[in-house]
């Protein structure tokens, strides 16, 4: 176990602990709906994990499955540990509406042509580079995933621009956790794919102005405050894209990608208590993701608990060359 956890790019390492090709299976018509691998090391360790498919629900949901397993496996005798689901469906989103894809979103890349890097942004650095950000436009208490996903998303384009000069302006799109935005609001035991999004503006990556750090700290937090004022019901712009991609018989943000822009994806799983699952041998020393066949995608989680924030980039390879390389980004990572 010390071969994966001594080592934070060992993500080769990590992927033994996986059901063998099933992480991020994508599948309409068969397939299990959940898998769990236990996973004995000879030193003592133990690994679990699991693989829930977007059928059944969101990070969120996962979350919820997991606390509720480890919770009776944990003390089975307690009879008020029965857990209680709520299975939300079609009561909000109609798959009718909708059809398959708003229940297996996937963004496909060559995951030949793809790295993914883990990268630990400790909080102590963290708290400078928010206070500097804060200083600079007045953002009021930018928060530490604001912070983290402006600062890749600005690597990660800088790098893209250093190996390509056809690509002249770029966007964020964040994902949303809409369990606390509804009304009424939805309990965090909700499960399904409760989920929306909302982006920055385009930018341009040669103008010095639009690629300052606390410029697009300013913009992820203005189209957070737009998004808090939608029907996301109504409104849904994750929704409205899965519909827009079926009837063009287009992957998901194919439609909307050009020549001239290129897309990043965000999705922010920090808070998500998984550091406190605990099936009675005590809370986890880490908790990881697969790698995945995307690029230009980037997750963020807790680095344990008020322990920074790790992230997951998956670029490239050539762009990861040059975004790892990038002195803003190595000043604040371990």
């Amino acid at each position: 176990m010390s071969e994966i956890l001594d080592y934070p790019h060992a993500t080769h390492a990590e992927s033994i602990v996986f059901p063998k090709d099933l992480p991020w299976a994508y599948n309409y018509e068969g397939g299990n709906l959940l898998v769990a691998q236990v996973s004995k090391f000879d030193c003592g360790g133990i690994a679990i994990s699991v693989c829930l498919s977007h059928k059944i629900g969101d990070g969120c949901s996962v979350i919820n499955f997991l606390n509720d397993w480890s919770s009776i496996t944990r003390d089975h005798t307690k009879t008020t540990l029965v857990p209680s689901p709520r299975f939300v469906g079609d009561s909000i989103f109609s798959a009718q509406n909708c059809g398959p894809l708003i229940i297996d979103p996937r963004y496909v890349s060559d995951v030949n042509d793809c790295v993914q890097k883990r990268l630990v942004f400790p909080t102590a650095k963290l708290d400078a580079l928010r206070a500097k950000v804060a200083t600079e436009l007045g953002v009021e208490n930018p928060t530490r995933v604001e912070v983290v996903s402006a600062l890749i998303f600005k690597c990660a384009t800088r790098a893209a621009s250093s190996t390509s000069t056809s690509m002249r302006t770029s966007k964020l799109v964040n994902f949303l956790n809409l369990r606390t935005m509804m009304k009424p609001r939805l309990p965090r035991s909700a499960i399904g794919n409760v989920l929306s999004l909302f982006s920055t503006p385009e930018i341009n990556n040669s103008n010095e102005q639009d690629m300052r750090l606390s410029v697009l700290v300013r913009n992820i937090r203005k189209g957070l405050e737009v998004a808090h004022k939608k029907d996301h019901v109504q409104q849904n712009e994750f929704i409205l894209q899965v519909v827009d991609s079926m009837k063009k018989g287009k992957m998901l943000f194919e439609n909307i990608k050009d020549e001239d822009c290129t897309m990043y994806l965000c999705s922010n799983l920090c808070k998500f208590p998984y550091y406190s699952v605990d099936f009675g041998w005590g809370k986890p020393e880490r908790v990881s993701l697969p790698n995945g066949p995307f690029k230009n995608m980037f997750f963020l989680k807790d680095y344990k608990t008020g322990q920074g924030v790790e992230a997951r980039v998956m670029l490239h390879k050539q762009h990861m060359s040059a975004f790892e390389c990038a002195e803003e980004l190595l000043d604040l990572i371990s």
